[in-house]
């Protein structure tokens, strides 16, 4: 089944043009990570998959339905989001999303409670469900994204630029733990990232994002400097040495 589909897709932001005739499949259970420069349309390309970006609904299609009557099905982790300054306890905080994003804290049934402690045991982050966002880690905080993400049992997880805050340590981390749930749940998982490094060994494809085209394939294919020129502009120079990957402008 192909959780994710693009057929000759434009993705505009009013009249500027971000992607243009994107064709693309993503099976299910797959970990795809999304690599690109910074303004290249990687965080746009999330929102259109999420229907905040409309697009035409007969050439993108989330589990065989638009983006936005499948958003139940998609949980999102958003690009780094400033909580040192939250008083919220780990627990209050994924309830403001129980029931979607809305003001304050809602009213929680026994179904909602259970729900919030299943996604703490899921990223095994019960120890955090009284503590203050404030006293938490970069790390923990991410776990609680993550465990938030999970509500309502979705089939896609986007997360944008994870790791931009997490110092190596948490960025290995989060990642088993991701894989873990992976596995567990048969999700599939789109990551966007300016380092691929992490992810060598545990991605089963990757998305790169440039001059307005993407190209989806193995890191093998498309992670070379013939691709990778083609879709920035200019020459570009790639060296892969074991698991890891170095991307830079060509002397």
């Amino acid at each position: 089944m192909n959780v994710i589909e693009c057929q000759n897709l434009d993705i505009r932001l009013g009249t500027h043009l971000i992607l243009s005739r994107l064709n693309l499949q993503i099976q299910e259970n797959q970990f795809v990570g999304i690599f690109g420069p910074n303004g290249s349309g990687k965080t746009t390309f999330m929102k259109a998959l999420l229907g905040i970006i409309p697009c035409s609904e007969n050439k993108i299609k989330i589990l065989g339905k638009t983006p936005v009557k499948a958003r139940k099905q998609i949980g999102y982790i958003p690009q780094y989001r400033e909580m040192e300054s939250f008083r919220l306890k780990g627990k209050d905080f994924i309830a403001t999303s129980i029931h979607g994003h809305k003001l304050g804290l809602p009213f929680l049934t026994k179904k909602d409670l259970y729900q919030i402690d299943n996604v703490l045991d899921q990223v095994h982050a019960r120890d955090l469900a009284f503590t203050p966002l404030s006293e938490m880690s970069g790390g923990q905080r991410q776990r609680l994204l993550l465990a938030q993400a999970l509500l309502g049992n979705p089939k896609l997880i986007i997360m944008d630029e994870p790791f931009s805050n997490l110092d190596p340590k948490w960025v290995k981390l989060i990642l088993s733990l991701i894989k873990e749930l992976q596995a567990q749940r048969k999700l599939t998982i789109l990551l966007s990232t300016h380092d691929l490094n992490p992810l060598m060994k545990i991605m089963d494809q990757v998305i790169c994002i440039g001059n307005q085209q993407a190209v989806l394939g193995d890191v093998d294919r498309v992670m070379t400097s013939e691709v990778l020129s083609g879709l920035y502009g200019f020459p570009i120079e790639v060296v892969k040495t074991d698991q890891h990957l170095f991307v830079t402008t060509s002397c």
